[in-house]
């Protein structure tokens, strides 16, 4: 399981920054040709292909290169080939990232789409209590701000908040405080210039545990 990369360039989508581009992204390789394969053979097979495009991916968005939308697209289009009740995380981590590069590069309407696909895909996908359910909100509530739409931000916003609260399965204690913290001070900013000086003031104490 990819989890690792799956919220380190989030606050990208916060700062865009503008880089020419040097190369035309390669297109993905076909799968092979051949006898029908069972669906646990085409998902490892997508598998692969999938990994090796989120390393580009993610490097060139933390590089803040324009080339990261091809690539990321690409990861999204093989990821959504899955056979429907497979890889689900992985299809998540897919639309999370090509998400966070359209947002980064301004396209905020389609960002929101990728989103939105992404947080369909959580009951299904992850169990309540972890980081990856949270992360989907956070990201879509990151969107919603810099779209002025408040009130939907906010509920995203609480939505990742709660799913925090409860039990988490997740291993890495310390990776899943410090996203809760920052859920939790970026969801206070949004309240604090809304004039919910209380409400942001309780969210800055709960960080701050």
């Amino acid at each position: 399981m990819r989890v690792g990369t799956y919220c380190c360039v989030a606050l990208l989508m916060m700062a865009p920054q503008f880089v020419p581009a040097q190369q035309a992204a390669a297109p993905a390789s076909p799968l092979p040709t051949g006898p029908p394969v069972s669906e646990e053979d085409k998902a490892n097979q997508l598998s692969e292909q999938v990994g090796k495009l989120m390393v580009k991916c993610v490097n060139l968005l933390t590089a803040q290169d324009p080339l990261s939308l091809d690539y990321c697209k690409q990861q999204r289009d093989l990821a959504d080939q899955y056979p429907p009740h497979m890889r689900l995380v992985d299809k998540m981590m897919a639309h999370d990232e090509y998400g966070i590069a359209l947002a980064a590069f301004d396209h905020k309407e389609e960002a929101l789409e990728e989103f939105n696909r992404e947080v369909a895909l959580v009951p299904k996908a992850v169990k309540p209590g972890s980081p990856e359910w949270s992360t989907a909100y956070w990201h879509r509530a990151m969107i919603y701000t810099q779209m002025g739409a408040v009130d939907k931000a906010d509920r995203d916003y609480r939505a990742a908040e709660d799913n925090f609260r409860k039990p988490s399965p997740a291993a890495d204690a310390g990776t899943v405080d410090k996203k809760r913290r920052a859920i939790l001070r970026q969801h206070a900013a949004l309240l604090q210039k809304e004039g919910k000086t209380e409400a942001a003031h309780q969210l800055l104490q709960e960080a701050a545990k």
